[in-house]
Order: structure tokens, then sequence, then C-alpha cells
């Protein structure tokens, strides 16, 4: 079997950390930035990367041989599990019911996998192990509000905010775990051209978040938090 690290703490790609400082820095001294036209349907594509969540901890525990009326249990070892970071696709279908507001829906595919951690096992030293993939999808709704005109001369800064439904599969596709997901994060779109009275516009478009997750696949019963980036084409139609 080929062992692996277990990461404490989720990395985030250093591509991640470029586009938020490049958006943050392009809203934060733009001007006459574009709009999205109003009613207009709006068509994403693009790739994003998820972040690691702890999924539980567990002991293994055998009765001790100590005297005594209720001697302590004997600890075997200890294991922690994590859903492990991964890169993912996703696809996203949005209306404009304002300049400034729209609606949108989209489906996400990735393929994380578990990870397991070893520990305090009296008779081999810690050591991670690499555990079964996953095959991840999320059907999810937002809203996403466009803020004031300040960013570049082609970037416009949003927040956006939704939940959706969460579907995992695993061994070999033949167990199914469900659960929802909300979320709240911010991003920018950045025209490459039209937004200013053409009838289609492109470009991209890049946003951070923050997901709470319910359900789905986890050893205790507990709301899992973890960020997710995404980076997309746009199509203004």
């Amino acid at each position: 079997m080929k062992l692996h690290r277990v990461p404490g703490v989720p990395t985030v790609p250093g591509w991640c950390l470029v586009l938020v400082l490049v958006l943050g820095a392009g809203a934060a001294y733009a001007q006459d930035a574009p709009d999205l036209r109003a009613p207009r349907l709006v068509l994403d594509g693009g790739i994003m990367w998820s972040g690691s969540y702890g999924i539980g901890d567990a002991t293994a525990l055998l009765r001790s041989n100590a005297t005594g009326s209720t001697p302590p249990p004997f600890t075997l070892f200890s294991a922690s599990s994590e859903v492990g970071s991964a890169p993912g696709a996703v696809a996203r279908v949005g209306f404009t019911l304002t300049p400034r507001l729209a609606v949108e829906g989209g489906v996400a595919f990735g393929m994380p996998r578990i990870h397991v951690a070893i520990t305090r096992d009296v008779e081999a030293s810690p050591q991670p192990l690499e555990g079964e993939q996953l095959k991840q999808y999320l059907f999810d709704a937002a809203v996403v509000w466009h803020l004031p005109r300040r960013g570049g001369a082609r970037l416009r800064p949003f927040v956006v905010g939704g939940g959706g439904y969460l579907r995992q599969l695993h061994e070999e596709r033949t167990l199914v775990e469900t659960g929802q997901l909300y979320y709240f994060g911010f991003g920018a779109r950045y025209w490459l051209r039209g937004g200013s009275g053409t009838a289609r516009a492109f470009g991209l478009r890049g946003d951070l978040r923050a997901n709470l997750r319910r359900g789905g696949i986890d050893f205790e019963d507990k709301n899992r938090v973890f960020p997710t980036l995404a980076v997309h084409l746009f199509l203004s139609l």
C-alpha cells in the first residue's frame, strides 16, 4: 500500500493566492467597471479547487489485564480521517434580473480521496494511509450581487451566497451518501469583451467561498467547514 502524508491544515495552491491578490488589487483601484446587461442569460464553466476537511476520529480499545475492580482500557491505536483537497470541474447557468443582481444554478464534480492517519499504534510508528477515492457531485442555486462600480476598467467585484444538494459515491460507486452544502463568498468578473452596451460579452470570473457541509460521508454527526476557489469563463448572451 502506498503511503502519503496527511496534511493537518489544508494548503491552498499558489495560483489560488495569486488570483485572490489580482482580483483584490483590481477591485481596489478600478473605475467605470462594466455591467451585465439585463435581462440576459449568463453561462459559466471552468475549474475549481476544494479544500480538505476532517470526517472524524476513532480509537480502538482492548480490555486491560491490569488488576483492580475497573481497570482502564488499553489503547490499541487511534485513527483520524479526512476528505482530502482536490480539483474539480464546474458549469453554471445564470440569469440577470438587474445589472447588479443575478440568480444562478450549477453542477460541480470532483474526485477527492479519503485519507486516514494511524497514531498511537503499539506495534508500528505513526503512518498515513491512502483511502478510497470518491465521486462527488454538487447541485446548487445561488444569488449573486455585483458591488458598485469600484473595480478596474474591466473588473467588477461581487458577493455570492447559496446552497445545494451533495451526492457522494464510494465503495466502487455501490454506496451513496447525501447531504447539503451552504456557502458564502466573494469574487470578481473581468470582461475580455463587451459589458458596455454590447449584446454579447465574455470574460473571466473567479470566486472564493466558505462552505458549510451537512451530511455526506462522515464518522461523526458534525457540520464541516472548508474553502473552495473557482476560475471560470463566462458568456453573457
